[in-house]
């Protein structure tokens, strides 16, 4: 999907998860649908953005609802696994982009049969990422941008200081990028090769998981 242009999204489900999804895309600018079932759920976006109560188990008031009009949907049900699998089934009859949350693995594989696009783990996902938090101590931040490609926030420190970006060499010895630079309140970006890394600053990588695991034992 495109990236760039202002999207509409529909979000089934306004729990944790998919509460947090709606205010992050409306920050980004983007048009959202809301659906549930309790309308107690979408009156803190009732001035914000489109919002329908109703059960997404029924195909008609789906495309009652507009459904059809978004890029993509996100199945963000979090209580109720029937009513997920229903909800995915549905938006894909109608020939839409879906990402699905799963509760569990077996949830995850049901609703890969049913032809999810995307399906995601919140709470796996939440814990693996605090756990490289913690078992990393030079990583500051990282989130997955797309399949398996991520961006890194680290503290400059041991092998990586006093060093050009040409010396380092990142992006041919571990297949990391280095984007932007952050010392102090200042910001480099662009980067360049000529480019010194001083103790402290933090760097932004983009990269995949197994190389960014390689740069770290650099700050070590």
């Amino acid at each position: 999907m495109p990236r760039n242009r202002k999207m509409t999204f529909c979000i089934i489900g306004v729990g944790r998860f998919g509460t947090g999804a709606a205010i992050e895309l409306l920050r980004h600018g983007h048009e959202v649908l809301l659906i549930d079932r309790n309308p107690s759920c979408l009156e803190a976006f009732a001035d914000r953005c489109e919002t329908a109560v109703g059960n997404a188990e029924d195909i008609q008031f789906l495309r009652e609802a507009g459904v059809k009009e978004a890029d993509a949907v996100i199945v963000a049900i979090g209580d109720d696994e029937t009513s997920s699998n229903h909800a995915t089934m549905n938006c894909k009859d109608l020939g839409l982009y879906v990402v699905a949350k799963a509760l569990h693995p077996t949830h995850g594989k049901i609703l890969e049969r049913l032809g999810a696009d995307r399906v995601v783990f919140p709470e796996r996902e939440s814990g693996a990422r605090l756990a490289r938090l913690l078992t990393r101590s030079a990583i500051l931040d990282m989130i997955e941008l797309y399949e398996e490609v991520f961006m890194m926030e680290i503290t400059a420190k041991g092998e990586l200081v006093d060093k050009t970006l040409a010396k380092l060499n990142l992006t041919r010895r571990f297949g990391v990028q280095v984007v932007m630079i952050v010392r102090s309140k200042n910001t480099i970006f662009p980067v360049s090769a000529n480019d010194t890394i001083y103790e402290g600053d933090i760097l932004v990588l983009v990269g995949r998981h197994e190389s960014f695991t390689r740069v770290v034992r650099l700050t070590e």
